[in-house]
């Protein structure tokens, strides 16, 4: 995925407000114990072991190495019995970083950029773009589900977020309107993102949106809104077919991410309420044989009653 310097600043002040929250919480705790006169009395004995202890160990002084040791251990346990007996326990003094991977500095220990960084940036952009954060299904809440036989694709759909990777299939679900589409890939986007995966879930509404931003943009910027498109672990298109066309950007541009990430093997999931016929009628060829790839997807068609007019 592609940043601009504004949109950097904007992650790392919120990472860095991250930090201040945690660390900040720590510190409450660590001011508790540095208060208390014994625990203080305990950590300084702590500390002026372990120099004695590296002193002896330097010199080679194995007798004052081993009774610094055993000082360490008994100032150690002191430091532990007096905490307790505050109320305060090793975990409170950890910082409770919002990532564990990076511990919200938003760099990997091998200096590549953590998910987390890039999950970021899609909040921040898609929030700027006015398109909310969706509250989307699980498969736990949806297994009582048997309207249209939709509960025999749970596993599937399951066996799918288990195994994703970059080579996964990409789906196109399809059928009429009502039939649980959008419910059965909501659950797999839910999924993969508490997986950790960087997943986007746009209707197609929305994706127009930012076809538009990015039709409209400085030349500067317009690598910038593909690679939201093409850079996440996994883009849903919801309800293909239900936006307007507008020229020379509607099909253009969806063409053109379909096939970038084809060509990238970066997983898509679609969900249409047209037929085939009215696929090739409204995007062409072009598009509707993306969408129809074989080697690289696969198509389910859900049929039923509209679950909407049954609650």
């Amino acid at each position: 995925m592609i940043y601009n310097n504004t949109l950097i600043k904007e992650i790392n002040e919120r990472l860095a407000e991250r930090r201040k929250i945690a660390e900040a919480k720590t510190q409450k705790y660590t001011d508790v114990l540095n208060a208390d006169k014994d625990y203080s009395e305990a950590f300084n004995k702590y500390n002026s072991a372990r120099f004695d202890f590296s002193k002896a160990k330097y010199t080679g002084n194995k007798d004052a190495e081993e009774k610094a040791s055993a000082e360490i251990g008994k100032a150690a346990e002191d430091m532990s019995r007096i905490s307790k007996k505050l109320g305060i326990t090793a975990d409170m003094l950890q910082p409770d970083y919002t990532c564990k991977q990076c511990n919200d500095t938003g760099f990997l220990k091998n200096g590549k950029r953590c998910s987390c960084f890039k999950k970021l940036a899609i909040e921040i952009t898609l929030d700027e773009l006015g398109i909310d954060e969706k509250k989307l299904p699980a498969f736990s809440s949806s297994k009582d589900v048997t309207q249209n036989k939709l509960d025999k694709f749970y596993p599937k759909f399951i066996a799918y977020c288990d195994h994703f990777s970059e080579k996964s299939k990409n789906v196109v679900v399809s059928g009429s309107v009502g039939t649980g589409k959008s419910h059965l890939v909501g659950c797999i986007a839910n999924e993969l993102k508490n997986k950790g995966f960087n997943v986007i879930f746009l209707s197609a509404c929305e994706l127009n949106t930012i076809f538009l931003k990015y039709h409209t943009a400085p030349v500067s910027d317009k690598a910038f809104y593909i690679s939201l498109l093409t850079g996440c672990d996994l883009l849903v298109i919801d309800d293909l077919g239900s936006e307007p066309i507008y020229k020379n950007v509607t099909d253009e541009y969806i063409l053109m991410i379909l096939s970038e990430r084809l060509s990238n093997g970066m997983p898509y999931i679609v969900t249409t309420n047209l037929t085939q016929t009215q696929l090739l009628e409204r995007y062409g060829d072009r598009i509707v044989s993306r969408l129809n790839d074989k080697h690289s997807g696969v198509r389910i068609e859900i049929n039923g009653e509209d679950l909407r007019r049954k609650k």
